[in-house]
């Protein structure tokens, strides 16, 4: 297959281009999952506390944002990666949520990064009330969410710059689903110390009443994805599957197209169907094949990891 870096499609790829960005469609190719999924060699991992600054009505509140931290056993500084988790379909699974992604943790432990995976506040055992409902199907304020989601991986990539075996200038922000929609909107705010943003599946106000492909209001993503290209400069990776049942190929497609339409760099890849659902692709082991190497060569070429 042709080096994305290049934008060479082989014959196993199928690109569609249109004037300011780049589609992809992929052909599942035969990879074997690394042994080091199995065995990353001796890392730490740490349960931390975050501490985030959120509104109250008296003013502003310190809480506290429970936390996972994988560090390899490498010496610093090390690059790092804020991985931020979805929302459960069923609000009555926030409580117990744990926000925990093994499968892709171990493959950025491979490549040396310190991966830090907060519990937003209304989930699992974090401080606060849950703060990024985008309201009724009606009028959803998906752009509104995002930045509430924002807050959060703010607070966690400044925990992060506060590390001193973290490069605070090898930042980068990866997130599924709603996380995936939140490391955007973080990233649109400008003022994020970030290199760059692995997008996978993201979004809101999918498989609405658990119905396939049933956005509350896909115009408004689409609008609320312009919106977010326009104030960002940091670089992105979008991926999507051809079975995601939250945000379909047409819908995921429309969302990238508005967002590098309004100013935003992001690099689009259509993956494979995979499983029942590919919206979860970022947790299966199966699933590593179609994106471990296009995540790699997008943190190489945002200079996070050394080429080779």
């Amino acid at each position: 297959m042709s080096a994305v870096s290049t934008y060479r499609p082989s014959p196993m790829d199928r690109c569609t281009r249109r004037p300011g960005f780049r589609v992809w469609l992929l052909a599942l190719p035969l990879v074997l999952v690394p042994a080091a999924l199995e065995a990353t060699g001796p890392a730490t991992i740490t349960d931390v506390t975050i501490p985030i600054t959120a509104p109250d009505p008296s003013g502003h509140i310190t809480l506290r944002l429970v936390a996972t931290e994988y560090r390899p056993a490498a010496a610093g500084p090390l690059p790092a990666i804020v991985l931020s988790h979805g929302a459960p379909g069923d609000p009555r699974a926030r409580s117990t949520y744990a926000g925990k992604y093994p499968v892709p943790s171990a493959v950025f432990l491979e490549w040396g990064f310190v991966v830090l995976s907060p519990v937003r506040r209304g989930y699992g055992k974090s401080d606060g009330a849950f703060a990024e409902d985008y309201g009724s199907c009606d009028e959803p304020m998906y752009l509104e969410a995002g930045l509430e989601t924002a807050r959060d991986i703010e607070a966690a990539v400044a925990y992060l710059t506060r590390r001193p075996y973290v490069d605070r200038d090898r930042i980068v922000l990866v997130g599924q689903s709603a996380g995936g929609w939140g490391s955007l909107a973080a990233a649109s705010r400008g003022d994020v110390p970030i290199r760059g943003v692995v997008n996978f599946a993201g979004g809101r106000g999918g498989k609405r009443g658990d119905m396939p492909n049933d956005n509350c209001a896909p115009d408004r993503l689409v609008e609320a994805a312009g919106a977010l290209g326009r104030t960002t400069a940091a670089p992105s990776l979008w991926l999507y599957t051809e079975n995601d049942q939250f945000f379909g190929p047409a819908l995921s497609r429309r969302m990238h197209e508005a967002y590098v339409t309004r100013g935003g760099h992001a690099t689009y890849y259509l993956l494979p169907a995979i499983g029942a659902d590919g919206h979860h692709l970022i947790g299966l082991k199966s699933g590593v094949a179609l994106w471990k190497d296009k995540v790699e060569r997008f943190l190489r070429d945002i200079g996070v990891l050394s080429r080779r």
